[in-house]
């Protein structure tokens, strides 16, 4: 059972089957996103992490710069309202925008 925090709280695994250091994916997260308070990584099982955050408009920061990018994985991320069984966790799409320059006919 995942149980989140009782502050905003996103559950995020990185798109991968390369294994992976927990520690630089914290340390990576922690140099890129800016935030305006402190924000927390937790290991909750098999890359799967719960970011708990001081602020919610952290939170919905990081969720409107999607994609985010890992070693060139994608990290896929969903919020976390309420206790979840671990094989009921579903992350499998992250929405992104393409740009496509000049367009000719």
């Amino acid at each position: 059972m995942v149980v989140p925090n009782s502050k905003p709280t996103l559950i995020r695994t990185v798109w991968t089957e390369k294994p992976y250091n927990p520690e630089s994916f914290r340390a990576q997260m922690k140099s890129i996103w800016k935030t305006r308070k402190n924000f927390e990584i937790q290991m909750v099982g098999q890359n799967l992490f719960l970011i708990v955050f001081d602020l919610e408009e952290d939170l919905e920061t990081i969720m409107e710069g999607r994609p985010w990018l890992f070693r060139k994985s994608i990290i896929l991320f969903d919020g976390l309202i309420q206790a979840v069984e671990r094989d009921q966790i579903r992350l499998n799409s992250s929405p992104f925008w393409i740009k496509i320059d000049s367009y000719l006919p």
